[in-house]
């Protein structure tokens, strides 16, 4: 039987704003009677690093080694394609993880890609003086430092991963600019894009 889903793979670096805009998706979903499913890739891998190695804290997940990092990313692809049959899907993830020797692990290799087989891919990103603002007030989570350069960087190796996965899979790629108070507009073209796939 084929899979008919439509899995939209929607990522950025930490503190772009990703959920708040995938979440204005929803309520523009909801009021046009739209079922959107979303997955966080991350709370999926979270699930399974419990099960397997007892981890309790997402900030510890990403911190485990990357042989064990990748186990997990393989389980939690199958596990969201079964979510995901036949059913419009946000799968809200990362594309690279900065790792604690400042390497960057890839957030979606080949394994997962192959078994998600996405229709679109889009990066959310702003100005980085903007991200390091945002994570600056966020205290929910206990973020890596990251200055301007840094930050400037991990958006660019997002790209570049995209657009490898974009080679690999046949997938669209989008990207929205999250600019400061602009949220809503963000939001208005992701929508825009999941009603044309």
């Amino acid at each position: 039987m084929v899979n008919e889903s439509k899995i939209v793979i929607v990522g950025g670096v930490p503190g772009v704003g990703k959920t708040t805009v995938i979440n204005l998706v929803l309520e523009l979903a909801k009021a046009e009677k739209m079922k959107i499913l979303t997955i966080i890739f991350g709370s999926v891998m979270m699930e399974i690093a419990s099960e397997l190695f007892n981890i309790q804290d997402r900030d510890k997940l990403r911190k485990l080694p990357s042989d064990k990092q990748k186990i997990i990313q393989k389980e939690a692809a199958i596990r969201i394609t079964e979510r995901s049959w036949h059913k419009m899907t946000i799968v809200d993830t990362h594309y690279t993880i900065k790792t604690r020797t400042g390497k960057y692990l890839q957030g979606i290799p080949s394994w997962v890609s192959n078994a998600l087989k996405p229709k679109l891919l889009v990066i959310i990103e702003t100005n980085p003086e903007d991200i390091s603002k945002r994570r600056d007030v966020d205290d929910s989570r206990l973020r890596d430092e990251e200055n301007i350069d840094l930050l400037k960087e991990h958006q660019e190796v997002n790209r570049t991963s995209a657009i490898t996965i974009c080679q690999k899979t046949g997938a669209l790629l989008a990207i929205i600019k999250n600019k400061q108070g602009q949220a809503d507009e963000a939001g208005a073209s992701l929508f825009r894009y999941l009603k044309s796939i």
